[in-house]
C-alpha cells in the first residue's frame, strides 16, 4: 500500500514540477527529476513505518489468544478462534495510520496541484480520484473494524 500512494504521489511531483519550472522561465525548459528526487520521500515513509513497525515489536510483542465460543456437555471445546493481540496495540495502529493518512493527504495534495494543468494525456484527475477512494475507504473501514472488534461472526 505504501508504494501503491507513493506512485500515485511520484507522479503528480513530477508532473507540478515540471509545469512549476515551465510557468517560472514563461518557456519550455527541460527539467530533469532525477530518481534520487523522488525516491527521498520514499525511504522517508518506508523508514517511518519500519520505525513504528519495529518498535511495536520489540516494546509489545503481538500474543496469540486462543478463545472458546462453545463446549458441549463434557466441556470440550466445540468452536473456537484465535486472535493475535497486544496491549498498546491502538496506539500502534494510530501512530501507522497517521503516518499513511498524511502521506495520502501529501499524494491528494501534489494530485489536487496537478488537476489544474491541462495537458494532452492528463491522467491526474483518475490520480486524484483514486487517492480520494483510498481516503474514504479509510474512513469507512477504521471505524467498523473498531465497532467489530471482538465480535465473532
Amino acid at each position: 500500500l505504501i508504494i501503491v500512494n507513493f506512485r500515485r504521489f511520484a507522479k503528480a511531483y513530477r508532473i507540478n514540477q515540471k509545469m512549476k519550472s515551465a510557468t517560472r522561465f514563461q518557456r519550455v525548459k527541460r527539467v530533469k527529476i532525477a530518481a534520487v528526487d523522488i525516491m527521498k520521500p520514499m525511504t522517508i515513509l518506508l523508514m517511518l513505518n519500519t520505525i513504528v513497525l519495529i518498535v511495536w515489536t520489540v516494546i509489545d510483542p503481538l500474543q496469540r489468544e486462543t478463545v472458546t465460543v462453545d463446549q458441549d456437555a463434557f466441556l470440550r471445546d466445540i468452536e473456537t478462534y484465535c486472535a493475535c493481540a497486544s496491549k498498546h496495540m491502538a496506539i500502534f495502529y494510530a501512530s501507522l495510520y497517521v503516518i499513511n493518512l498524511g502521506s495520502l493527504i501529501v499524494a491528494s495534495i501534489q494530485a489536487q496541484k496537478a488537476l489544474k494543468i491541462s495537458t494532452e494525456l492528463q491522467e491526474s484527475r483518475y490520480v486524484f480520484l483514486a487517492i480520494t477512494l483510498i481516503l474514504l475507504v479509510s474512513f469507512i473501514a477504521i471505524p467498523m473494524v473498531v465497532i467489530a472488534e471482538g465480535k465473532v461472526a
